[in-house]
């Protein structure tokens, strides 16, 4: 079954990924990744969260049943019963669906492994063993719909904070928009700008893949 990162990034959509980061990288010695993953963490929470919201929907509805119809002659803790049994197997049917999981999850708790699987994405790529310390990271969690771009500490201190959230921000609304290849080539050739007009100059040594990493984890 094809995953949510084939959908989005076909061949085509991956190739031109790759040839915008070539491009882009003829201007500056800065590195350029881009990174995809399904999403963050298996997040076996959401299962259980669901399912103990669903049985106790389900128990007050057997409750509220017994209390409006008398239990139509069986014992009233077994209506209970049956409503929580139901309502357990209804929940965790429920937490299947992605907007229930992520509801369930809870924004912090995304936002915080988003930043995690960043960084691990950072070392993994081995975006900081550029010769000037210049590589840029753009990270992308479609499940979790985050979008975080890090640089390396030979130009986060001379480029402000804000420059690589609006970056972010732009992906992220190009992926809103339904165009998620379009929204990341703009992003390369942006930190590319950012990193010409800060003094990266160029040069014709490629330390890094210029191809898209997917990871359907």
């Amino acid at each position: 079954m094809p995953t949510r990162i084939d959908k989005f990034f076909g061949k085509r959509d991956r190739e031109a990924i790759s040839e915008a980061t070539a491009d882009a990288e003829r201007q500056t010695s800065g590195e350029l990744v881009v990174y995809v993953v399904e999403r963050c963490d298996p997040y076996g929470e959401e299962a259980w969260k669901g399912s103990l919201v669903g049985g106790a929907i389900g128990a007050l509805v057997g409750a509220l049943a017994t209390w409006f119809y008398g239990g139509w002659g069986a014992p009233d803790e077994l209506w209970i019963l049956i409503g929580a049994q139901v309502g357990l197997l209804l929940g965790w049917l429920a937490s299947q669906i992605e907007g229930v999981a992520r509801a369930l999850i809870g924004d912090e708790a995304m936002e915080s492994r988003a930043d995690g699987r960043a960084a691990e994405a950072f070392v993994e790529e081995r975006v900081f063993a550029t010769e000037a310390r210049t590589g840029v990271l753009i990270f992308l969690a479609l499940f979790e719909h985050r979008v975080i771009v890090m640089a390396d500490e030979g130009i986060s201190a001379a480029v402000p904070e804000s420059a690589w959230d609006d970056i972010a921000g732009s992906v992220a609304s190009g992926i809103r928009a339904g165009s998620p290849t379009s929204a990341l080539i703009a992003a390369v050739k942006r930190c590319a700008d950012i990193l010409s007009a800060h003094g990266v100059p160029a040069n014709q040594t490629n330390e890094l893949s210029n191809k898209p990493r997917f990871r359907d984890e």
